[in-house]
């Protein structure tokens, strides 16, 4: 039988809370009520609650598997753009109530946005990287950065409107509309 150590009951506990509730407007006493632990034990594994978001966010969001996918590349637009957007999108689905939580913050705090924007920010850097190597390879002719932040945009529009429309239907597949405007993407952009 597999026994969830208390750090991870506390993890698991504040992103469940975070996304309800919002983080400011969740407090360590009830996270170590919802963890089945002391606020003393909180506080000894992580000392304060921007602490644990962090430690949280580090584990829910970032995650090897997306700096491995850019190790990986075949150096054909398409299909590497296909496979960045499906990794790109796994991870905004398996992290969404991390980004339900920032919708639901109403103030705004520096730290906690740093930390949030942490995960789009190396993104973005690992797509720079892409685009400019495809850049030098003769593939693409625009702004690497330009690309990468429109590929961003794009991709994390598509996010929210699949979980808005999923609610209302939505009724496209999801790889195929990830595959057809991969399709316009890549059309607009090569040399």
């Amino acid at each position: 039988m597999c026994t969830i150590n208390t750090e991870d009951k506390i993890l698991n506990a504040s992103i469940i809370l975070f996304s309800q509730k919002g983080y400011s407007a969740v407090t360590t006493k009830e996270i170590a009520k919802e963890a089945g632990v002391s606020e003393m034990t909180l506080f000894r594994h992580f000392e304060n609650k921007h602490n644990l978001f962090e430690k949280a966010f580090d584990k829910f969001v970032f995650s090897p598997k997306v700096i491995a996918l850019f190790e990986e590349f075949e150096w054909d637009l398409e299909r590497d753009l296909n496979k960045i957007c499906s990794s790109y999108q796994d991870t905004l689905y398996q992290n969404q109530k991390i980004i339900l939580m920032h919708f639901k913050n109403e103030e705004l705090n520096p730290d906690f946005d740093a930390t949030l924007f942490k995960f789009p920010n190396e993104f973005k850097k690992l797509l720079c990287n892409y685009f400019e190597e495809m850049k030098s390879r003769g593939t693409i002719r625009e702004n690497p950065e330009t690309l990468a932040m429109s590929f961003l945009a794009t991709n994390f529009g598509l996010f929210v409107t699949s979980l808005i429309m999923k609610k209302l239907t939505f009724e496209t597949d999801m790889q195929v509309y990830i595959t057809s405007c991969i399709k316009i993407f890549a059309k607009g952009i090569t040399c």
